[in-house]
Parts: C-alpha cells; structure tokens; sequence
C-alpha cells in the first residue's frame, strides 16, 4: 500500500467522529448482497447462454424471466433458480436464487465516491467509471441463512457465470464499496483468493503530522457476510506491516467465523502480538469489527478515537 501522504477530509472526520454514536447497533449485515457490472456499450444478454454458464460455474438450475406488468416497465429481470442449492426456512426448503436486473443508464456516480478513494490495487479505476455509461446489478435472494463462506462461494461463482459471457469494464462491490477490474477478479478467483473483491483494506489519516500522525486501517466487506471485519489505530508503524496483519486476520476470521474472544493475543511476521477486542467501527459503514492493538507504544488511546 505504501507510504502515500493522506488529506484529512471532511468525510473522513465525519465517519470517524459519528460512527459509534448513530451506527453502533449496526452489525453491517447484508441480507441481499449485491454486485454491479460497468460497461462503456449497452450490454445484451443471450439467455440460453447465461443459463448453460449459470448450470457450469454452480450446478442444476434453471433461469426464468419476469417481465413488467406496463408498458412503461417492459424490460426483463432474469431470475436464476439454484436448484443443489437449497435454504432451509421454518416453513420449508426453497433454491437459494440468483437476480440479474436490466442494464440501464449510469445517471450518477456519487456511489463510487468511497471506493474511488481506497483503490490502492486498481489505478485505473477513476477512468473506468468515469468512462462508464451502462450497469447491470446482480444480487442474491433467500440466502442470508446459508453459511456465510457458502453465500460468498454460490454468488462469485454466478457472477463469473455472468462474466463468462458478458465483457465488462469493471466490478463494483456493494459489500467492500470495492472498485475491480474485471480480469484480475477472475484471475484472483483461479488462484482462490476469495475474498479479492469481497473484501476491502482502506486507510485514513485520523490526526497528527509526521511521525505523529495517526492512522486508521481497516478492512470493510466481511461485516456484510456476517463476520467481523477487522480494524486498527495506530501511529509509528509501517502501513503496509498493518495492512498485512490485517489481510492475515481478516482472512483467518473468514475461514474460522468469529471465535477470537476479547483479550487474545494474534501474532504477526514481524513477531508482534496484536491484542483483540470486539468494538464499533470507527470508519463507516457502521458494524462490529475485531479491534487490533499493536502495544502501548503505537497504539493510540481510545479517547483520541473518538474525535
């Protein structure tokens, strides 16, 4: 990530300072987890094609259509019924399901704002949306009771279902308010790296100059599955050791659910212990995460949190 200087924005105090008070109950839970498709060209869409590509990437299924019921709402939403895939509910198991809304127009591109920001992997990704003039947003349904590695799992396979026969120009994730190019999300999905797109690690200058100067680091997208992401206050330490540490609890919390208790030590390669403690987000969105204290030397107290 490197050592790039950061500007304190209005935003970022803003997130910093309201975030305990008005999103503290906020679990950052997504019951519908969503995706969108940029494209420079209106897209199109073969049925038969995305179909025989849903079945491929994640087994049975079958894609209805369901159409507007006026004149003025005629275009197609396709729904992707996941048939190996079924959700147990009180009153009976259904296919966990796959929507692929219509493409439309990009009107405005203030939802990007954030992800434009913290687009450390991605230079190019101002351009991409700028250059962008169409969208298709992809979500799931009736899954938010499946694991939550499952969900993940069923959903990018569909969107690489989608990918398969569609060209875009970059991925937009609802989630980790996470900007991706598109070969490189399908790349990192060959190599396993599931939460490449699904998860986020952003940095903001929370005070000070110098050596003094206080960062924040977080990851953002874990929230919306149902574990805790993963956060960290600190001055004098490298951004990139922190930005390890956090990618390597991050991805421990996302393969064993939350089970660091309050209290507990994780190490780092440098050889540091890290201690946990569950807390409200200091960055919004508003959610529990899993707090990482480097030590006494480079932690900052938590009444400076709160600025």
């Amino acid at each position: 990530m490197g050592n790039e200087e950061f500007k304190e924005s209005k935003e970022t105090k803003e997130t910093i300072s309201g975030n305990r008070e008005g999103d503290e109950l906020s679990s950052g839970f997504h019951p519908v987890y969503m995706v969108e498709l940029l494209f420079r060209e209106q897209p199109e869409i073969n049925r038969d094609v995305l179909q025989e590509a849903l079945i491929k990437r994640t087994g049975q299924g079958r894609l209805d259509v369901k159409q507007g019921e006026n004149e003025q709402d005629l275009q197609e939403m396709l729904l992707f019924y996941h048939l190996d895939h079924k959700v147990a509910f009180q009153e009976g198991s259904i296919p966990a399901q796959t929507c692929i809304l219509p493409a439309h127009e990009i009107k405005e591109r203030k939802r990007f704002a954030g992800a434009l920001q913290q687009a450390w992997h991605w230079p190019e990704a101002g351009q991409a949306v700028a250059s962008a003039r169409y969208a298709i947003r992809i979500h799931d349904l009736f899954t938010a009771a499946m694991p939550h590695k499952k969900r993940l799992d069923l959903f990018q396979k569909a969107v690489l279902a989608v990918l398969d026969t569609l060209d875009c120009d970059a991925l937009y994730w609802y989630g980790s308010d996470k900007l991706v190019e598109p070969e490189s999300y399908v790349e990192s999905q060959d190599r396993e790296e599931h939460l490449y797109a699904a998860m986020n690690v952003r940095m903001y200058q929370a005070g000070g100059t110098g050596e003094q100067r206080e960062l924040v680091m977080d990851t953002v997208g874990l929230s919306a599955l149902g574990v805790p992401d993963v956060q960290c206050h600190f001055t004098g330490l490298e951004p990139d050791t922190v930005a390890q540490t956090l990618l390597g609890a991050a991805y421990y919390i996302f393969d064993q659910g939350d089970v660091l208790q309050d209290g507990q030590t994780l190490g780092s390669s440098g050889g540091r212990r890290w201690r946990c403690e569950h807390q409200s987000a200091l960055i919004a969105p508003g959610r529990y995460v899993i707090d990482l204290n480097p030590g006494e030397e480079h932690a900052v107290p938590v009444q400076q949190s709160a600025r």
